[in-house]
């Protein structure tokens, strides 16, 4: 009778935990789907359950980015995307299926993209491809027409090995990072997902011209022709600075004025945390100012953020200031869409990009201006900037 009942008492035991136990998502590389209504923009993700929690990378072409403080309760996901303000929201209907959306809340009304995903995919586009006919590799001079007929001169970087292409599209105020796909016969696919970037880029070599389009929530076309020598306008020569001057509050609420650093070069940073090009020029200022404290040149970031409100811009951007470990002075200089460098900052010019670089020599007068940072997606023209930046110190600070 005993042997019975203890019988009985683990399988009700069991039949609890069973019943309290919500379905998780499978550990492993998953495949998700953007839902747009005129594309499905892919992307891959891995997810791994760690000593902390569940750790998440994006894949995303050659770069990870690593995903931390997901938030998991009740069957809810919420994956943050890097330091954006964006995420993902998902629940795991099975261990096989994942559904939920793409959330951007600083927009008005907040946008919530619907998603899916199922694992055991590694590669972006599931397509059976045949052999390529074409070798896109090297440099195209591209145009891009919106859909609202605004058109767009830019570069266009190939990088193919049999079916399996790298691009990344060059602009006069940044470029797309990373791209990756495939190529099949005369055509080609490929795509992105940063966490702000998405859109699948496709098209199709007819003779000598290239075209196609650019979709995510809006699609552009494109067309694009072979040219080694094509270039875009001088950085240096786009947006000028007559003169400047500013007082910002520091992430403590301090403000802070350009008269403080009397007498020492400095580098102006204009960015937001919300652009991918200019947290790829975080990437590369901060490690640099770390390594060059001691030659006497100061860096400022002036961030102009995208928020609902300013209280929700100043939390944002601390969160984005510790989570980078950024190693200078960051201002807070504007809060919403309102709040432009040309109404904050007067003496500019013609201010065309996010983000913006201004060098100062010791007496404040304005040496050089930078529009727009190509970064480490786009190969040589990454390795120019940071010659160009290395040159420019070393006139400001000989």
């Amino acid at each position: 009778m005993m042997r019975v009942l203890s019988l009985f008492l683990i399988l009700c035991l069991t039949s609890v935990v069973h019943a309290r136990r919500e379905p998780g998502p499978k550990a492993g590389v998953w495949r998700f789907e953007l839902k747009y209504p005129n594309v499905d923009v892919p992307f891959l993700m891995e997810l791994e359950p760690g000593k902390k929690g569940w750790q998440a990378t994006l894949i995303n072409g050659k770069e990870r980015l690593e995903l931390d403080t997901i938030q998991v309760s009740k069957g809810k996901w919420i994956v943050p995307l890097q330091t954006y303000q964006n995420y993902l929201e998902f629940s795991a209907l099975s261990p096989t299926m994942i559904r939920g959306h793409f959330v951007k809340p600083n927009k008005k009304p907040e946008e919530r993209i619907p998603l899916e995903g199922r694992p055991g995919s590694f590669r972006r586009f599931d397509r059976n491809t045949k052999k390529a006919e074409v070798n896109l590799s090297g440099k195209w001079a591209m145009e891009i027409t919106d859909d609202d007929g605004s058109k767009t001169q830019a570069i266009l970087l190939f990088d193919q090995s049999g079916n399996s292409l790298q691009a990344s599209i060059l602009t006069p105020t940044g470029d797309y990072r990373y791209i990756d796909g495939y190529v099949s016969e005369t055509s080609f696919e490929t795509g992105a997902f940063d966490g702000v970037f998405n859109f699948v880029f496709k098209g199709k070599l007819e003779g000598k011209l290239l075209s196609g389009e650019i979709a995510s929530k809006t699609t552009s076309k494109f067309t694009a022709k072979r040219d080694d020598k094509v270039t875009l306008p001088d950085p240096l020569k786009q947006t000028q600075v007559e003169s400047i001057d500013f007082s910002f509050p520091n992430m403590e609420g301090k403000t802070l004025s350009l008269s403080d650093y009397k007498g020492k070069p400095v580098i102006i940073q204009i960015f937001g945390s919300w652009c991918p090009n200019c947290i790829d020029e975080l990437g590369f200022l901060g490690p640099w100012y770390e390594k060059n404290k001691s030659r006497g040149v100061e860096i400022i970031a002036l961030s102009f953020e995208r928020a609902l409100s300013p209280e929700d811009a100043l939390k944002h951007l601390q969160k984005v200031v510790k989570k980078r470990g950024i190693p200078y002075p960051v201002l807070l200089a504007g809060t919403s869409g309102a709040d432009t460098p040309a109404t904050k900052l007067p003496g500019i010019k013609n201010f065309i990009s996010f983000p913006t670089t201004i060098f100062l020599n010791k007496n404040h007068q304005v040496h050089k201006v930078h529009a727009g940072f190509n970064g480490p997606g786009t190969g040589l023209y990454y390795d120019e900037f940071r010659t160009m930046f290395e040159k420019t110190i070393s006139e400001l600070a000989p």
